[in-house]
């Protein structure tokens, strides 16, 4: 599916790129400065091509997407008043409306169980096979029919986005008392450990796993494609938004304006998310 995806849509994007960068020829000069959006490991790879082509519209500016330090540590600093934009994979929380912050969501990513290259022949996973695998009563390939080898289940920590969304959507996922997997704190490091590691299997959103070469496993026969996720048969998704308080600086606004944009949606699109509109 992600050969004919590229094959459809790459020309539509170049020519839209095109069109909006020539717009841009006549803008030159009237932004400037540099943009700082901190926040979630979820999209970081995914705002970091937001930025590359904004750069490009608006050679005066530079935004800077740094490391992953959480949803709620991008929360934090937008109410210290250290950034004025940060990246999120989760709604407000209570705790987060008393500081007068605006959240915004652009789009919807696929959370995903995947799975190292090396597993080969396992295509789908029901939700109790899942639970099983993360409960520790499912601890071998063989039990799922395949070969003789041990799985290597790999999570995240309590309250991260992606773990919430199993425990919310998942049957059977949140009643698992000590989970058997190896725990990472960071969506870039699962997404190496799922990489580099045979035998591995993880849950992360789908937009974070582009490039990296690991295998999508549909979940109880439903793979997470666009048309599935819109129509909500596929319903384990991650919101990715933005937050902010107060009113944004012209540099700030036109970032967002970009997102929202036909190009932004076609980035988006480009990292198997479902755009959402403003």
């Amino acid at each position: 599916m992600s050969k004919m995806f590229h094959i459809v849509v790459m020309p539509i994007f170049l020519l839209s790129l095109s069109a909006f960068s020539a717009l841009a020829d006549e803008s030159k000069g009237t932004l400037h400065g540099k943009l700082v959006v901190e926040g979630t490991g979820d999209s970081q790879n995914l705002f970091r091509s937001f930025a590359r082509f904004f750069g490009k519209l608006h050679p005066g500016v530079i935004i800077a997407i740094p490391e992953s330090i959480g949803s709620g540590g991008g929360i934090r600093k937008v109410v210290n008043g250290e950034i004025e934009l940060a990246r999120v994979a989760r709604r407000l929380k209570e705790g987060d409306k008393k500081h007068g912050l605006t959240y915004k969501q652009f789009a919807k990513s696929p959370l995903v169980v995947a799975v190292n290259p090396s597993v080969k022949a396992i295509e789908n996973l029901t939700a109790r096979e899942i639970v099983g695998i993360y409960s520790g009563t499912i601890t071998n390939w063989a039990q799922l029919g395949w070969r003789d080898s041990k799985i290597y289940p790999i999570g995240r920590e309590p309250g991260d986005s992606s773990r919430s969304v199993l425990r919310n959507q998942l049957p059977g996922f949140k009643d698992i008392e000590k989970t058997k997997a190896k725990v990472f704190y960071s969506t870039s490091e699962t997404v190496r450990a799922l990489a580099a590691h045979k035998n591995t299997i993880g849950y992360t959103p789908l937009a974070s796993i582009k490039n990296a070469g690991l295998k999508t496993i549909k979940i109880d026969g439903l793979y997470p494609s666009e048309e599935n996720v819109r129509e909500g048969k596929y319903r384990y998704t991650v919101p990715f938004g933005i937050v902010y308080k107060g009113d944004l600086s012209p540099l700030a606004k036109a970032f967002v304006d970009f997102i929202y944009s036909p190009d932004g949606q076609e980035i988006i699109k480009e990292y198997s998310c479902v755009p959402v509109d403003k």
